[in-house]
């Protein structure tokens, strides 16, 4: 580098999704008025730049699960896709140009919002100098020496100061090992081309009762399915119906009682968190026994739907996801997270979790009108001689399907086969650690990979759902935008150092 030129930093971005998206915009903002430059190079080997698996084009009853006035890549600037989408040419004429801050968008809307804004991002990156390059394939290898890190694709080899892994999701989990059987459909989306193979009259079993599995339900019965729809799961909860949540203040379960159990104990229990938590919800006036309870899933969403206007417990929830989510996990062994994940994690996440109450609406009349219906204690699907499927619950009852959609979610932290060769090639020369609770081992207060020996200046990063074992629920967006500026100003550290 020659005498006055501005240090350049060469990043490279492991996937191409929304978490890449935010971290561009996040490191545009964090070097404004800066001489200093980035070379950026994102490899994502899958046609859906900028928007992911979950963006992507698709039906328009597949809704983005938290209000439009709510949603952005910026975390200090929640009204940054509600003002994009007020002024995007394209909808000048429609509802869109004025909608309201708690209204829901299609998914695909905000895709489209995502790929704008990487243009706008690549744009300003040009202006100021920086290169934003993209390669077409999925990085499968990382080395590292002592000047460098190399990164290999299928398109050759590029050299790097720093790494940030923006993995994304992974696809569903094949439980029951399905793979292959006529009539099993793997992945659920993009549901515009998945649901059309499927038979209009067909008995439709969707396996997950989470937000991907309300997404199959609601997509077959807006586009005009005749059939029965079964959902199915362990537990057999639907999410939530998302409500109004009015200011909530913590009472029990506060980082001040986190601190003060981990002064006492050296870590926070899972029995613990637990007397915490039922503390608050019941200082919250919750029924914790109706909470609880084994109860139809059409009784719970309908009384969620009578509760929009303000339900207690959502309020709580959502308060101890803001301000405790990080204290509390980050205070757990991860024999109590094990434990906290295999006993309390499917009954708390419908409650961080919700779906809009206009997807309810639908669901609940499917229910009422006995088209849809909502199982549990399934043991075991498998397909039949001749096509078909067996569904047999715990109590032994059998039922035959005709068609099944994986909607299940490969755990805490999936990421999916695409990124295993590059996660393998990490942990097997010691540059990451695997978490037992799932992905990888992060340093939390930089969102640094944990190295089998230690770097004191880290190179590789990781934002999403791979640092869900340590950050938990790391790919919601609020957290890709708080966690990649975390990594823009240890990326900013190091530029500065580098000059």
């Amino acid at each position: 580098m020659g005498v006055g030129e501005a240090y350049a930093m060469r990043l490279a971005v492991i996937g191409g999704g929304a978490a890449a998206v935010s971290l561009l915009d996040s490191a545009l903002r964090r070097f404004e008025g800066e001489e200093r430059r980035c070379d950026i190079t994102v490899y994502e080997g899958s046609a859906n730049l900028a928007t992911g698996r979950a963006y992507r084009p698709d039906l328009d009853c597949a809704l983005v699960n938290r209000e439009a006035g709510y949603m952005s890549v910026r975390s200090a600037d929640r009204g940054h896709f509600l003002r994009w989408l007020h002024r995007a040419p394209r909808y000048r004429d429609t509802s869109y140009a004025s909608l309201p801050v708690d209204s829901y968008v299609p998914r695909r809307v905000y895709g489209e919002y995502l790929t704008a804004h990487l243009e706008s991002c690549r744009a300003e990156a040009e202006r100021r100098g920086w290169t934003v390059r993209v390669v077409p394939e999925f990085a499968v290898e990382a080395k590292a020496t002592a000047g460098d890190v190399m990164v290999r694709s299928a398109r050759g080899v590029g050299h790097f100061d720093r790494v940030v892994l923006c993995l994304g999701t992974g696809a569903p989990a094949d439980p029951y090992r399905l793979a292959g059987a006529p009539g099993f459909h793997p992945d659920p989306y993009p549901l515009r081309a998945v649901l059309p193979e499927i038979a209009a009259d067909a008995h439709v079993l969707v396996l997950g009762s989470g937000l991907s599995g309300v997404d199959v339900a609601l997509g077959l019965l807006r586009s005009g399915h005749r059939g029965p729809i079964t959902m199915t799961s362990r537990h057999g909860l639907l999410p939530g119906v998302r409500a109004t949540q009015p200011p909530y203040s913590l009472r029990h379960l506060t980082p001040e009682a986190v601190r003060q159990r981990v002064a006492r104990d050296g870590a926070l229990r899972a029995r613990d968190t637990w007397r915490l938590l039922r503390a608050e919800l019941t200082a919250a006036g919750v029924d914790l026994r109706a909470l609880a309870a084994d109860r139809p899933a059409a009784e719970r969403l309908r009384e969620d739907l009578s509760r929009l206007g303000g339900n207690a417990c959502q309020a709580a929830v959502s308060a101890m996801m803001h301000q405790v989510r990080e204290p509390v996990w980050c205070a757990m062994s991860d024999t109590d997270r094990r434990l906290f994940l295999s006993r309390f994690h499917a009954f708390s996440k419908p409650l961080y979790n919700p779906m809009p109450p206009p997807t309810a609406r639908t669901l609940l009349d499917a229910m009422d009108s006995g088209q849809l219906a909502v199982r549990s204690r399934t043991t075991s699907v498998t397909a039949r001689a001749g096509g078909g499927f067996t569904l047999e619950d715990g109590g032994g009852r059998l039922t035959r399907v005709d068609t099944v959609v994986d909607a299940t979610r490969s755990g805490l932290a999936g990421t999916g086969s695409r990124a295993e060769p590059f996660i393998d090639s990490l942990t097997g020369s010691g540059l990451a650690v695997r978490n037992p609770v799932g992905g990888v081992r992060i340093d939390v207060t930089s969102n640094a990979l944990r190295a089998a020996a230690p770097e004191e200046d880290p190179r590789f990063f990781a934002l999403g759902d791979i640092a869900s074992g340590d950050l938990f629920y790391a790919g919601s967006m609020y957290m890709l935008n708080t966690r990649a500026e975390v990594i823009t100003h240890t990326l900013a550290r190091a530029a500065h150092a580098g000059g």
